[in-house]
């Protein structure tokens, strides 16, 4: 693995007062250490005992989602070292339902139950199904803003104001491949999704998985059409002024053409024999096994399978890099995933401790033990952070400025069970039905959500 390394960041200042207070009268003072005053026998002297406010400990609830034990690991550490620092304590719950996550917040919002300070899913459209304004405390002049790389600045940035802070890595959606296994077969990166096809046509003929799929897990199937659309959609819909037409409810997917393109292509896989054999039995788990092993080539997935491949096979994660979802014409984009935010209630009476918290994980000595236990490209400046290869790979496609925001996070409305439209559709092939899915939950959500334009 290999360092990335920033300029140096802001640092944050505590202070303690301790106020003494003396008295005398007549006399010299000595300059001994003593808060007593001394005076001659002629002179009478008063003295005032020190006296010192203690502050009263807050308990702050620090809920989060169940995502591995890395990260829990470090926010503990992270929360241990603030409780040493201020006196504060944190109660650091853990909601082990991550599909329920969303829901569970929302209603502890509704019962004004809600924590003091949250882990939360990224963005815009989280400010609108948090209903930020109302509900979450505004961060747009706190001091870690400065520090934060410029693309996701500008992502979280919603009417000039941002809710939540960043907190993470950058993540990836792409292809993920073994690079043993690409140079054994004399493969090289493609340039076109053709090439991608005939690199897949290549391995099967010598008797290796081209692509793994966890069908049964679910939510990994979402991967090739999310990947896919920075890719060869966007180009068709004339990129950001397509998008914007989305957000506003004023183009709908079904009426995209290539938007159901994607779905076929993503079930030829299939039909073509690219898929392992146990497609509809296959894991989460089973994909990471196979992509390091080398049984299986490529899986159509992120780069936060790469700690988890390092942490069960070692340095066989260092065979493992990226590539871009390719277009049809061209090596494609990258499909970026910028990392989960840290929110703190507005209704919170303790709302400005849990700020000061926020402010103490952004230090450097926080981030350090963020990236000690979870490995990724660094969303602030001034941060060293260890890379594995594959996330080199996209390190190197971000700075060549090969990244786009993937789509689902750029909308106000989100795609409701894309999971289980995405995880049918691989199954079944039904393209069609799928986009005509994705088109009906997008806008359902939109109603639920109250948002303009989707009445």
């Amino acid at each position: 693995m290999a360092k990335l390394t920033q300029r140096s960041p802001f640092l944050l200042a505590l202070a303690v007062l301790i106020l003494l207070l003396s008295a005398c009268s007549g006399g010299n003072v000595t300059g001994n250490a003593s808060p007593e005053a001394s005076s001659d026998a002629s002179s009478p002297t008063q003295t005032v005992e020190p006296t010192e406010t203690k502050k009263e400990s807050i308990k702050l609830v620090f809920t989060t989602m169940a995502n591995g034990d890395s990260e829990s690991q470090a926010f503990q550490e992270i929360f241990a070292n603030y409780e040493a620092k201020t006196g504060n304590k944190v109660d650091f719950q853990i909601l082990p339902d991550v599909n329920q996550y969303e829901n569970i917040i929302k209603t502890r919002f509704a019962t004004n139950d809600a924590p003091d300070i949250f882990y939360f899913f990224a963005g815009p459209n989280e400010y609108v199904t948090m209903q930020a304004e109302k509900n979450l405390v505004e961060m747009t002049n706190e001091g870690f803003v400065g520090n934060l790389t410029s693309a996701v600045k500008d992502f979280y940035t919603l009417d000039n104001k941002i809710y939540g802070m960043p907190w993470g890595s950058y993540n990836a959606m792409g292809v993920m491949y073994n690079k043993e296994v690409y140079k054994a077969n004399g493969l090289q990166i493609p340039n076109s999704y053709e090439e991608l096809l005939a690199n897949a046509e290549k391995l099967k003929a010598a008797g290796i998985v081209p692509f793994y799929e966890a069908v049964k897990t679910g939510w990994p199937t979402q991967i090739f059409p999310l990947a896919a659309f920075q890719s060869m959609v966007m180009p068709t819909i004339n990129g950001d002024e397509g998008v914007g037409k989305l957000a506003a409810n004023e183009l709908r997917f079904n009426e995209i053409s290539e938007m159901k393109k994607v779905f076929e292509l993503q079930y030829e896989l299939k039909t073509k024999g690219y898929y392992n054999k146990d497609l509809l039995a296959g894991t989460y788990e089973n994909q990471q096994e196979q992509i390091a092993n080398g049984t299986a080539a490529m899986a159509f997935q992120a780069d936060w399978m790469l700690p988890e491949v390092s942490k069960r096979f070692g340095d066989k994660v260092n065979d493992i890099g990226f590539f871009p979802f390719p277009s049809l014409t061209d090596a494609g984009k990258v499909s970026l995933y910028p990392p989960k935010q840290i929110f703190v209630t507005k209704t919170s009476p303790r709302a400005e401790a849990a700020k000061e918290l926020a402010s103490f994980m952004t230090t450097p000595e926080s981030l350090a033990i963020w990236y000690k236990y979870n490995p990724g490209i660094p969303v602030y400046s001034g941060v060293e952070a260890t890379l594995f290869p594959g996330q080199e790979d996209i390190y190197n496609y971000i700075q060549q400025g090969q990244g786009i925001v993937q789509i689902q996070l750029r909308l106000p409305a989100g795609i409701i069970d894309f999971d289980k439209i995405t995880q049918e559709l691989v199954g079944k092939g039904d393209a069609q039905k799928a986009v005509d899915q994705m088109d009906k939950n997008y806008r359902q959500d939109g109603k639920n959500k109250k948002i303009a334009g989707f009445e």
